[in-house]
């Protein structure tokens, strides 16, 4: 039997909880970005809005984001370029695995 493919409304319900869990701590830099790529290609691939209020203007993604000096204006933390990111990854593994 195949493993699962990410791209269910589970998968958005996780990484929402992760986000919810993890933005709101400034301190602490896991995988929020990587989480937040990967909401944003759900959302576009399931025709959901999770990350909306995420990434809505002084939302969590914009605090945790400027809680460090050096990320603050860093055109790599948009949440367009986590989705962006996100995107290339997928679709290499996509073209390099069988579904």
């Amino acid at each position: 039997m195949p493993w699962p493919r990410f791209g269910t409304h589970v998968d958005a319900e996780i990484l929402t909880a992760y986000l919810d869990r993890y933005l709101p701590r400034t301190d602490l830099r896991y995988d929020q970005s990587a989480a937040l790529g990967a909401l944003l290609r759900l959302d576009a691939h399931l025709g959901t809005h999770h990350a909306n209020r995420f990434i809505q203007h002084g939302g969590l993604w914009d605090q945790w984001v400027n809680a460090l000096n050096h990320l603050r204006d860093h055109p790599a933390y948009t949440p367009a370029e986590q989705r962006h990111w996100t995107d290339l990854q997928c679709d290499f593994a996509d073209g390099w695995s069988r579904p």
